[in-house]
C-alpha cells in the first residue's frame, strides 16, 4: 500500500485500519491509539442520532467516525484491530489505548479475548472538569496491555497523569502531544516503532518523531491525514493538541 505520507520517522497511511493492519509485514515495537469510544448514549437504539459525542460546536456537523457505533460494534472493531497488532509485536510490546470509563470493560474484554495481558490502568487527569450534572467529568482512561510481562523502560512514572485538556481545533477529540511523549517514553527506547491504527490528526506520530522514536500512523479520514501531514512537515518542535 502507498503511503499517504513518509519521511525517515514517520509514515502515514490513509486507508481502513483493519485493511492496513493486514498489508504490514515487519514488525513495531508498541502500539499508542485513540479509537473512536462509542459510548455516548445509553440505549444502543439511539447511537445512530445522538449528539452526546460530538466534540464542541464546531464539530457538530462532523462527528467522530464510527462513534456511533453499538457496543457490540465496538468490542468487534478493537477485537480484530488487537489481533492484528499481536503478531506484529515482540514479546513484552505494549498496546496502548485511550477508553472512558463506559467503555472500559468491553475494551479490557476484548484485549484479553486477544491473549492480551491487562497490565494497568492509567488515568488522564485533564485538571479541570468538563460537561456533565454532578461529579463532572474531569479524566479519561488509558488501557496499558502487553504481549506477556510488558518492556518498561521508564520505571519512574505514576498512572495518574495530568496535562490540560486541548482545544478541538483540528479534530474533534484532541489528546496533549506532552501525554502522548510520556507515554512513549515508559514502553518504548529511542529508536523504537510505534504504530497508531486510529491516529486522527497525528500527535502519536508527531509526539513519536520529537522524542526519537519512529512512528506508523493509519486514518481513514483524508483531511485528518493532511492535517498529520502538514505537522509531520515541520522540522521544529510542535506543541499542538488535536490528536
Amino acid at each position: 500500500m502507498k503511503p499517504y505520507y513518509s519521511d525517515d520517522a514517520v509514515t502515514i497511511y490513509h486507508g481502513d485500519a483493519l485493511e492496513v493492519l493486514g498489508s504490514i509485514e515487519h514488525s513495531v515495537d508498541a502500539v499508542l491509539t485513540d479509537p473512536p469510544y462509542a459510548s455516548g448514549t445509553r440505549k444502543e437504539a439511539q447511537k445512530d442520532n445522538s449528539g452526546a459525542m460530538l466534540r464542541g460546536e464546531r464539530f457538530a456537523s462532523r462527528p467522530i467516525d464510527l462513534d456511533q457505533m453499538t457496543t457490540t460494534g465496538f468490542v468487534w472493531l478493537m477485537r480484530q484491530t488487537a489481533l492484528r497488532c499481536y503478531p506484529l509485536l515482540p514479546d513484552g510490546g505494549s498496546f496502548l489505548s485511550f477508553i472512558d470509563w463506559r467503555q472500559w470493560p468491553n475494551l479490557v474484554g476484548a484485549l484479553e479475548t486477544c491473549n492480551y495481558r491487562v497490565q494497568q490502568m492509567v488515568v488522564w487527569d485533564k485538571g479541570s472538569i468538563g460537561m456533565g450534572n454532578g461529579f463532572r467529568g474531569q479524566h479519561e482512561l488509558v488501557c496499558h496491555a502487553s504481549k506477556g510481562v510488558p518492556t518498561v523502560v521508564d520505571r519512574g512514572v505514576g498512572n495518574v497523569l495530568r496535562y490540560p485538556r486541548q482545544e478541538p481545533i483540528d479534530h474533534p477529540s484532541p489528546k496533549p502531544q506532552a501525554l502522548m511523549g510520556r507515554l512513549l517514553d515508559v514502553v518504548t527506547a529511542p529508536g523504537d516503532l510505534v504504530l497508531d491504527p486510529f491516529m486522527g490528526s497525528g500527535t502519536t506520530l508527531r509526539a513519536a518523531k520529537d522524542h526519537g522514536r519512529r512512528c506508523i500512523g493509519i486514518e481513514s479520514v483524508e483531511a485528518h491525514c493532511e492535517t498529520a501531514a502538514k505537522r509531520l512537515a515541520q522540522g521544529v518542535l510542535d506543541l499542538g493538541g488535536a490528536a
